[in-house]
């Protein structure tokens, strides 16, 4: 494949990223969470970590012989073709096309790798994993031919790899029985895939700064903090919700990664907002949401529908109101709260209806709207985001230009620094990730 003569950036279908094929200069006229840059960050973060989240699912799914599986895997090539317009409208039908070429092979040598493991077949296991390397060096290859180096091909190839280490390590040690450790592995592959968004933006934004700004700016960092933690709150919540449903003995283990989300953000909400209102706001997600969500699963299991009926009332009406109610006075009105209700709502609409859907036998319906409720949460991180930047934007300030001078280490700054953020895994939560609201908090043991 000549990837040289098949990467010819077009700036085309401008639409598919908010604000694009606008001058850059336009972005000093909106919110620092709503410019070019953090606009098409937050595009990448969102397939990319949809991606992570439903390859673990779908690998899961495929060696505990679930009836989803068939419906896991579709999701996750559906995901597949959502990035080809999205890449394609910077570099062309080719270049997109190219891309998810690529991106199949990974999606294919996973799916092929659990069913190996499940098979005990040592021979189909290797054969799995030369395809998953043949992934990460070709789409090494892709990221830096594509971005005309701004993203370093062996730089992309080592995270790319660290991407798949994270996903096998994941599984092998999910298939062990080590439960806490996998659940470990897998949050740590969550923040992981974030930094890939960060890094691809960074290198677009210095190939095309006529067309995007900088996406990693205190304010960008920001909303992809808390992009992420609404992100995984959806994702724990419907692995959490399924294994108990099917009294999997991993139950625990999942509700424990969503202890591990809950005190992450208690610490980060204090941090901005106080201990007592940092502490009112755990109260409020463990009693009547994260609780509650083990009612249901609990209710569904022992065909209790009075039970079903509660729990889906108290998630979809009564904690939305008061969740609601409690992020536009912590925010000062600047989230509306007939808004924020109604957006908390859908969050809990979608949570419910998965999981329904899941246990009627619906499962292509229910990873459709898996994915329109994994997309809610991007749409409560850019607004969560954007009122506490506005709230306190002295926290949210840059301190260097925008445009730095060139290091002598094969580009500026700014982008030695983006591949630093994806490489080392990068310190995604800025100043204690104040506020980073929705993270999936604590199931009451």
């Amino acid at each position: 494949m000549n990837m040289k003569k098949m990467l010819i950036p077009v700036l085309g279908a401008s639409l598919l990223i908010p604000g694009m094929g606008s001058n850059v200069l336009a972005a000093e006229e909106v919110p620092p969470t709503e410019t070019t840059g953090v606009e098409l960050r937050a595009t990448l973060d969102s397939l990319l970590s949809e991606h992570y989240a439903l390859a673990v699912d779908s690998m899961m799914k495929v060696y505990d012989g679930d009836e989803a599986a068939d419906a896991a895997v579709a999701a996750l090539d559906a995901n597949a073709a959502d990035m080809e317009p999205v890449l394609a409208s910077v570099y062309g039908d080719e270049g997109g096309a190219a891309f998810v070429e690529i991106f199949d092979k990974h999606n294919m040598g996973t799916d092929d790798y659990a069913a190996a493991v499940k098979a005990d077949d040592e021979a189909m296991q290797e054969e799995a994993l030369a395809q998953i390397q043949s992934f990460v060096d070709e789409m090494g290859e892709f990221l830096g031919t594509a971005t005309e180096g701004n993203l370093p091909e062996d730089g992309a190839t080592a995270a790319l790899r660290e991407h798949e280490d994270f996903i096998q390590e994941t599984f092998d040690l999910y298939v062990e029985g080590d439960y806490e450790a996998a659940y470990t592995s897998y949050l740590d592959g969550f923040t992981q895939i974030f930094g890939a968004g960060s890094a691809i933006s960074g290198a677009i934004s210095a190939q095309f700064p006529d067309q995007f700004s900088d996406p990693n700016t205190p304010a960008g960092d920001f909303r992809a903090t808390v992009n992420r933690i609404a992100a995984e709150h959806f994702a724990l919540a419907q692995l959490s919700m399924t294994k108990g449903f099917n009294g999997a003995e991993d139950f625990d283990f999942a509700d424990w990664a969503q202890d591990q989300n809950t005190e992450e953000f208690r610490t980060a909400l204090a941090s901005v907002y106080g201990e007592e209102a940092s502490n009112q706001f755990v109260e409020l997600w463990n009693n009547e949401h994260i609780s509650v969500q083990g009612d249901l699963a609990n209710a569904t299991a022992a065909d209790d529908q009075q039970g079903v009926e509660q729990a889906s009332s108290t998630l979809t009406s009564t904690f939305a109101t008061e969740l609601g109610t409690f992020l536009n006075s912590a925010t000062e009105d600047r989230m509306p709260l007939d808004e924020t209700i109604a957006g908390v709502q859908a969050h809990e609409n979608s949570v419910v209806d998965t999981f329904e859907q899941y246990v009627a036998g619906d499962y292509a319906t229910s990873y459709e709207t898996y994915r329109a409720g994994y997309a809610i949460m991007f749409d409560i991180g850019k607004g969560l985001s954007g009122a506490i930047v506005d709230q306190f934007p002295e926290n949210f300030e840059n301190t260097a230009p925008e445009k730095m001078p060139a290091t002598g280490f094969g580009g500026t700054a700014n982008q030695s620094n983006t591949m630093l953020l994806w490489v080392a895994l990068s310190m995604m939560i800025l100043l204690g990730a104040g506020t980073m609201m929705y993270r999936q908090t604590k199931k009451q043991q």
